[in-house]
């Protein structure tokens, strides 16, 4: 078992709150839990079992296996195990940020549509090499983390069996843009709702 807490969360457009790799033994689970963030798991070999409900309430069970993922999304109600006789070595990533849910969309995750699947299998060895060099160097700085994290995502994305198109941006994502650079550019001076 590898496991970091990553004490940073500076970060607004993407950031990580935890990560880790392990082997489970048979039957080991987790759960029925909610989670505050996005939680991201891809097995390396074996299997398990995902329940989770969708944004009705609705739970479903899913069946996954070496070389796919699932998401958790926040607020989401999940219960996790391994096979009993294939148990799952998995690594997985806990993160957010404003623009978790965009980069979650392009690779086709969301709340309804929890487990990743690969384009094809040449893919997997870029998903588990952007994971393990997190995983495996927790000390580096938060600089070097959080470039990774965004490797990761660019791996996911172009990976994915169900990519979708990026989308231009929105009002909201202008406005929001908008905001932050007026919060940067006059932190030091008294700043109001108004301005």
């Amino acid at each position: 078992l590898k496991f970091k807490i990553f004490q940073n969360d500076n970060h607004i457009d993407l950031t990580l709150f935890q990560f880790g790799w392990e082997r489970c033994a048979p039957l080991h689970s987790y759960g029925p839990a909610v989670r505050n963030h996005y939680l991201f798991h891809y097995v390396f070999s074996g299997r398990g079992t995902l329940d989770s409900t969708n944004s009705a309430g609705i739970s479903s069970r899913h069946q996954i296996e070496a070389g796919k993922g699932f998401l958790i999304c926040p607020k989401q109600v999940n219960t996790y195990y391994a096979d009993e006789r294939h148990p799952w070595e998995y690594a997985w990533i806990e993160f957010d940020g404003i623009k978790a849910a965009d980069y979650l969309r392009l690779t086709g995750l969301d709340f309804d549509h929890p487990i990743y699947q690969l384009k094809n299998r040449d893919g997997a060895a870029a998903i588990r090499r952007e994971m393990m060099y997190i995983i495996d160097n927790p000390d580096n700085s938060v600089i070097s983390q959080i470039g990774h994290l965004y490797l990761f995502f660019d791996r996911l994305v172009a990976n994915s069996a169900n990519r979708k198109e990026n989308r231009p941006g929105s009002l909201r994502d202008f406005y929001l843009k908008e905001a932050v650079s007026f919060i940067e550019q006059n932190y030091h001076f008294p700043i109001t709702v108004e301005s």
